[in-house]
C-alpha cells in the first residue's frame, strides 16, 4: 500500500541533508509499470495530480485530458529520470506552451512546443553542443506537466521528476530558476505548424524572464493566440542532486512528477473525496481543508492581459472569496474577515462527489468544448498545501505579494485589505482555528 507511511512535516522536501537521502522514494522517486518507463495511464496520472497541485492554474484540466488524447497512444511509452540520477554532460531545457485555452480548444497550438524543442535542439547543435537529453517541467499543471511527456513520447527524450515551482504561478520570474539567476537565453518562440509543414520561429536574447514572457505573449498575439517556448538551456551538471552536487538542491524542487503520479492514480482509480484527503495526508507535507461549499459565482477581470478573478464559495454560514490571476492567490473568509491562505502556499480545488481536481478555468467554462467543465453550484473542497520551504524566498515571496495587491485592486469594491507581508499558511490555521 502506498499510503502505510503517515509522516506531517512543513515541506515534503526540505533542504536538509536528512531527507536527501531516500526521500519517498518508494512513493515519489520510482513510480509508474517500470522504473523510468511511463505510459499513457500514468500520464493521466499525472495530469490529475498535477492539476491539483497547480493552486488553480496551470491549465485546465478538461483541455489536458483533449490534448493528452490526441497527441498520444496508448502504445506510447515515456521516460522520466530522478534528479539525483541526471548525466552530467547531457543538455536540459524546459519547453512550455502558452496561449488562450479557448484558441487551443479550437484545435490551435497543438504543435507549438514540439516546433520549441526542435528549434532548441537543433540551435544546441548548431553551437556545437550535445543534442538535448533532458526536458524538466516549468511547473506543476494539468497542461505544462503534460507538454515535456509529449515530446517524450515524440522524440524519446526523458523528462525529469523536478519542477521549479512547485505549484502554477502567474509569471514566468516566479520561479526558482530565475531566483537562482540560471542562464535563460536563449529564448525560442515557436508557432503551429501550418498546412504546408512550416511554422514561424524567433530565437531571442532578453533581459529577463519579464522580458522572455511579455515577448512571448506579443508572439502569441500574432500567431493565433498561442505560442511554445524553449529557454533556460543547462546541463545536467547544473541540476544534478547526487551527494556529490548539493548546491543543486536549492535551485528547483524535487520528486513532484512521482508525487502528482501517487496524487492522481488515488484520484482516478478511487474517486473518493475523503479517503483522497487521507491518502493527501500520508505524505510529509502538511495540508489542510480550508473550507466546504458549493461554488455559488465566479467573476472575471483583465488587467495587463491577464485573467483575475474570484470565485465565490459558500456553505450557508459563510462565505469564501478566492482570488487568482490565472493562478489562486488569496482565500478570504469573508464572514470572519481574515486571510485564510495566500501564495507561495497553494489553495487547491476538489470536487466532493468524485475527488476530481480542477483549475479556476474549468469553473463555469463552455461544457461543449471543455469535458470537465465545474459547473456553478458544484460542492468542492478547498485544501491548503503548505509551500516547500524553497518557495519562501524573500524575492520570490515579494513577487507572490505584489500580484495578490494587483489582483485585489482589479476587486475595490471588496475592500480587502493588502496583505503587507506573508502569513505562512501553518500560522494562519494556527490563529484560524484557534
Amino acid at each position: 500500500m502506498l499510503n502505510n507511511i503517515s509522516i506531517r512535516e512543513s515541506s515534503f522536501n526540505e533542504d536538509n541533508s536528512i531527507k536527501k537521502v531516500g526521500l519517498n522514494d518508494h512513493k515519489v522517486k520510482n513510480f509508474g509499470p517500470g522504473n523510468y518507463q511511463l505510459t499513457k495511464k500514468d500520464i493521466n496520472y499525472i495530469v490529475y495530480g498535477s492539476c491539483f497541485l497547480a493552486s488553480g492554474g496551470g491549465g485546465p484540466l478538461g483541455l489536458a485530458l483533449l490534448f493528452m488524447d490526441k497527441m498520444l497512444n496508448d502504445a506510447d511509452v515515456m521516460h522520466y529520470v530522478n534528479p539525483d540520477n541526471l548525466e552530467a554532460d547531457k543538455n536540459i531545457a524546459f519547453v512550455a506552451g502558452l496561449g488562450s485555452p479557448d484558441k487551443i480548444f479550437e484545435g490551435f497550438g497543438q504543435t507549438v512546443s514540439l516546433n520549441a524543442f526542435m528549434e532548441m535542439d537543433n540551435y544546441l547543435v548548431q553551437s556545437g553542443q550535445e543534442p538535448l537529453g533532458y526536458l524538466i517541467p516549468v511547473e506543476m499543471g494539468a497542461m505544462n506537466t503534460l507538454i515535456p511527456f509529449i515530446i517524450s513520447a515524440k522524440k524519446g527524450i526523458s523528462v525529469i521528476n523536478g519542477d521549479p515551482c512547485g505549484r502554477a504561478a502567474p509569471e514566468m520570474s516566479m520561479n526558482l530558476f530565475n531566483i537562482h539567476k540560471l542562464p535563460l537565453n536563449p529564448v525560442i518562440l515557436t508557432s503551429d505548424t501550418d498546412e504546408s509543414g512550416h511554422y514561424q520561429k524567433l530565437i531571442i536574447q532578453v533581459k529577463d524572464a519579464d522580458d522572455a514572457e511579455n515577448q512571448a505573449r506579443q508572439f502569441a498575439q500574432s500567431h493565433n493566440s498561442t505560442a511554445g517556448m524553449a529557454c533556460y538551456p543547462m546541463r545536467g551538471v547544473d541540476l544534478n542532486c547526487s551527494m556529490l552536487s548539493d548546491k543543486n538542491w536549492a535551485k528547483f524542487i524535487q520528486w513532484t512528477v512521482g508525487f502528482a503520479w501517487n496524487l492522481g492514480r488515488d484520484m482516478v482509480e478511487l474517486k473518493n473525496y475523503n479517503k483522497f484527503l487521507e491518502f493527501l495526508e500520508s505524505f510529509p507535507l502538511t495540508s489542510y481543508t480550508l473550507f466546504e461549499g458549493i461554488i455559488t459565482d465566479k467573476e472575471v477581470r483583465e488587467i495587463s492581459g491577464f485573467n483575475v478573478g474570484k470565485i465565490i464559495v459558500s456553505n450557508g454560514i459563510e462565505t469564501f472569496f478566492i482570488y487568482y490571476k490565472n493562478e489562486s492567490l488569496l482565500a478570504w473568509n469573508v464572514t470572519r474577515k481574515c486571510y485564510v491562505a495566500m501564495g507561495p502556499d497553494s489553495i487547491n480545488f476538489l470536487a466532493r462527489k468524485d475527488a476530481q481536481p480542477f483549475s479556476n478555468s474549468d469553473i463555469n467554462s463552455d461544457s461543449k468544448k471543455n469535458p470537465k467543465n465545474i459547473a456553478l453550484g458544484t460542492e468542492i473542497g478547498i485544501i491548503g498545501l503548505c509551500a516547500d520551504e524553497k518557495l519562501k524566498n524573500t524575492e520570490l515571496v515579494n513577487l507572490f505579494l505584489a500580484n495578490i495587491q494587483e489582483t485585489l485592486a482589479a476587486f475595490p469594491e471588496d475592500h480587502i485589505p493588502y496583505p503587507h507581508k506573508y502569513i505562512p499558511l501553518s500560522d494562519l490555521m494556527s490563529n484560524y482555528n484557534g
